[in-house]
C-alpha cells in the first residue's frame, strides 16, 4: 500500500492543532510509530493507538 499525502489533504483542523512543545515526540518517532502499527501481519490488528512521551502524566 502506498499512501501519499499533500497539503490538499490536510484537514481544516491541521491548522488550529498546537504547536510541538519542547516534552513533545520529534515527529520521526512518531511517523516510526505509524510505520510500526501498519507493518503488523494479517490477522493483527490494531484498534487503538495513543503516542505520547514517556513523561506524559495523564
Amino acid at each position: 500500500m502506498r499512501i501519499v499525502l499533500t497539503s490538499q489533504h490536510a484537514s481544516p483542523l491541521a491548522a488550529r492543532v498546537r504547536p510541538p512543545t519542547a516534552d513533545a515526540n520529534p515527529p520521526e518517532d512518531v511517523a516510526a510509530t505509524v510505520v510500526s502499527a501498519l507493518g503488523r501481519p494479517v490477522g493483527c490488528e490494531i484498534r487503538e493507538l495513543v503516542v505520547c512521551p514517556a513523561t506524559e502524566t495523564s
